[in-house]
């Protein structure tokens, strides 16, 4: 396997990865290993560092978490993308960046398995078949984090000619890569997740090896973002046949009452992310997080009225503090964080919102409150009623705010909803002693390619941002 001596790392060592796949940094990896058995294969799927999505910076724009006083007092990356500070440069802040880079070091490891599976010395032809179509899949979620974070939102009208990525299916790093649009980038994860259905199990046998109600309910979200409703139901419900499941939020609080009652700023209570019957695929949200979760993140006790009454995901979640004079809501639970995977619910919000859309609100509801009634505590639950498409569609989007505070998703529906010519808005708030506001026309919405990745790209990558 050509160059693998150098490349490959297994046992837990680390490898930098640099920004455009063609060139890395000079380091010799501890603990190099050629892929030669089944297992070997299958650990570069299961390593954690395989397994990373930083929505760190997107998650910044959206609003998902809140910053005090203090915190915001200088300009850089973060100030200029939570005040929505558009007149900054934001590359002279972005000498690289760490979910760009997470992501291609991913896709090489994919691309080893993809391409060389079949020569391991064990497994069975049907074990390795199930392989390469886990890598496949886990390859196009990476994609879809890139296309989505660096490109235009999909435009089927521009698609064709707005600059996409840089899309490697080799571990030849000698290669010339040349920059796709965003419509061969979406071609090329519905090709990658068609081709690897037939060969996957329902579910892997942990989060970190997806099944096809993972590549089901990534077809779902490119979908909802090709704005194709019949397909995007379609996949919603294929992914809901395989897995349907939610973890109980509900009986959790119950178990554990007595400790999230109390205002105490850290409870030990059971970990469950990782195990919850809700994953179809797990996936860290950079290092930040794959070392302490949520811990230290902070939402403004104003925006706690996203919550209802009885939500057990706030009461359990978060502490109200004063730190600085300022009022706030502390997140105190320590766990993983299925950051960059996907769950059940947002299957569930996609399903109701494709129903809505038809028209068919009252089943719009019957399905979001399938969640609600795991997530509010029963003596405040009330099921969610719309009359209209725009009711219907504001408390699914608010549900989903309270599900997915912190993953990204905020920005991923904010994206897909500033292309939506019914639904699209500015947002507003005041911050910073100061009215802020983001257009759904902004270019913040779209990640810059860092300073190495320009410079990598050598000239073969086109900015997209600033």
């Amino acid at each position: 396997m050509k160059k693998l001596l150098l490349y490959i790392i297994l046992g837990g060592a680390v490898m930098l990865g640099a920004t455009s796949c063609e060139k890395y940094l000079d380091i010799v990896p501890r603990g190099q290993k050629i892929p030669q058995t089944f297992d070997d294969f299958k650990a570069l799927l299961e390593s954690s560092n395989a397994h990373v999505m930083d929505w760190s910076n997107q998650a910044i724009v959206a609003n998902e978490w809140g910053y005090m006083s203090f915190q915001i007092s200088s300009v850089n990356l973060t100030t200029v993308n939570y005040l929505w500070m558009e007149s900054q440069d934001r590359l002279q802040y972005l000498q690289t960046d760490n979910g760009y880079n997470w992501s291609y070091k991913s896709i090489f490891s994919y691309n080893v398995v993809i391409n060389h599976i079949t020569t391991a010395t064990t497994g069975s032809a049907t074990d390795k078949a199930a392989l390469l179509a886990q890598a496949k899949v886990l390859r196009a979620a990476q994609y879809f984090y890139l296309v989505n974070s660096y490109c235009k939102t999909y435009d089927a009208a521009t698609a064709a000619t707005d600059p996409g990525i840089l899309i490697n299916v080799s571990d030849d790093m000698e290669q010339k890569l040349t920059q796709s649009s965003v419509k061969e980038v979406y071609d090329f994860m519905i090709n990658d997740l068609n081709n690897a259905l037939p060969a996957l199990p329902d579910m892997g046998n942990n989060p970190l090896f997806p099944g096809k109600g993972t590549a089901y309910a990534l077809l779902a979200r490119i979908y909802m973002f090709q704005r194709d409703f019949a397909k995007a139901e379609e996949m919603t419900d294929k992914a809901l046949a395989v897995n349907n499941k939610l973890f109980d939020f509900v009986q959790y609080y119950y178990d554990n009452k007595t400790l999230a009652d109390a205002n105490t700023p850290s409870i030990n209570i059971p970990k469950y992310e990782f195990k919850s019957p809700e994953n179809y695929l797990f996936n860290y949200g950079g290092m930040m997080q794959q070392l302490q979760g949520f811990y230290i993140s902070v939402v403004k006790a104003q925006d706690s009225v996203q919550y209802d009454k009885g939500d057990a995901r706030r009461i359990v979640n978060f502490a109200r503090q004063t730190v600085g004079g300022e009022l706030i809501l502390s997140y105190r639970r320590f766990d993983d964080v299925n950051v960059g995977g996907i769950r059940t619910p947002e299957m569930y919000y996609y399903k109701a919102e494709c129903l809505a859309r038809a028209g068919k609100y009252n089943e719009a509801m019957d399905v979001l409150n399938q969640v609600r009634v795991k997530r509010i505590i029963k003596e405040a639950y009330t099921p969610a009623t719309a009359a209209t498409e725009a009711d219907a569609i504001a408390l699914i989007r608010r549900e989903m705010r309270c599900e997915y505070r912190g993953y990204g998703l905020w920005y991923l529906d904010y994206r897909r909803f500033n292309n939506d010519p019914k639904y699209k808005a500015t947002l507003t708030k005041t911050e910073g002693g100061a009215v802020r506001t983001i257009t759904p026309e902004s270019h913040l919405w779209i990640m810059p390619f860092s300073q190495t990745a320009i410079a990598y790209g050598e000239g073969r990558l086109k900015q997209n941002s600033k």
